[in-house]
């Protein structure tokens, strides 16, 4: 399957949930959220994000593998084989 549009579509709170099961630290939590609500500069114009991951930095695909971890164990407890990677 092909998660189009992967990382533009991220719910900033249920990945954030998913960081809280791992990281107990509040004000690491507190910094990924700033990265994630940094925004955008589009035509000379700041653009808040209100959805999805800032690409092409170091910590973008450490979210997406926390956040896909669960998409994982379920396809595994089916029983299905498969192969994550990123191409973008």
């Amino acid at each position: 399957m092909d998660l189009e549009k992967f990382f533009d579509r991220v719910n900033h709170d249920i990945l954030m949930a998913r960081v809280a099961r791992k990281v107990s630290d509040k004000r690491v939590l507190k910094l990924v959220r700033a990265y994630l609500q940094t925004g955008v500069i589009a035509d000379g114009i700041k653009l808040e994000t209100i959805e999805g991951t800032p690409q092409g930095g170091p910590l973008s695909p450490l979210l997406a593998n926390i956040l896909l971890d669960d998409l994982d164990k379920e396809l595994t407890a089916r029983g299905l084989r498969f192969v994550r990677y990123a191409d973008d």
